[in-house]
């Protein structure tokens, strides 16, 4: 029986109470959205779902059906090479920046999900494969910031 995968999102535990207290289903279920337990599996996803940290526990996000990705590389810390990274995913719309008078920093409004760390680059690349999105932009700008990077940590 194939399974219905609707979400873009299946998390393999879930938060149960404030403080990170997860809980993971016993015969293994995936959650959707992180919160809804469903009766799929890991190996019932397609290959289009990307494995990896993210939300603060292991999941997986989907690399088809995106519309826009926006990333962010942070430049002021030099010991961390995509740790405070940012990679804004949309499936729905374009990704805009913005700032209120209450916010003394930019942020984004239109996206679906945000990732961090060693995930995006290899999302970047599946978004490319799974969706035909052309994140060469994306992919220099990853590579700008590894040579940035390793040029301050060449050991």
């Amino acid at each position: 029986m194939k399974k219905k995968i609707r979400s873009n999102l299946y998390m393999e535990s879930r938060f149960i109470k404030p403080g990170l207290t997860v809980e993971c289903d016993p015969q293994g279920y995936l959650y959707s959205q992180g919160r809804y337990r469903t009766k799929i599996l890991p190996e019932d996803l397609p290959e289009w779902y990307i494995h990896g940290y993210l939300y603060k526990r292991y999941g997986f996000i989907s690399a088809k059906g995106v519309k826009h990705l926006l990333y962010d590389p942070n430049y002021t810390f030099e010991n961390h090479l995509h740790k405070y990274d940012s990679l804004f995913i949309s499936y729905k719309e374009k990704i805009e920046p913005y700032q209120s008078e209450e916010m003394r920093f930019k942020w984004y409004k239109g996206y679906d999900h945000a990732l961090g760390g060693s995930l995006i680059k290899e999302f970047v690349e599946a978004a490319a494969k799974f969706s035909n999105y052309n994140a060469d932009e994306i992919l220099q700008e990853i590579a700008r910031k590894r040579a940035w990077y390793y040029e301050r940590n060449p050991n």
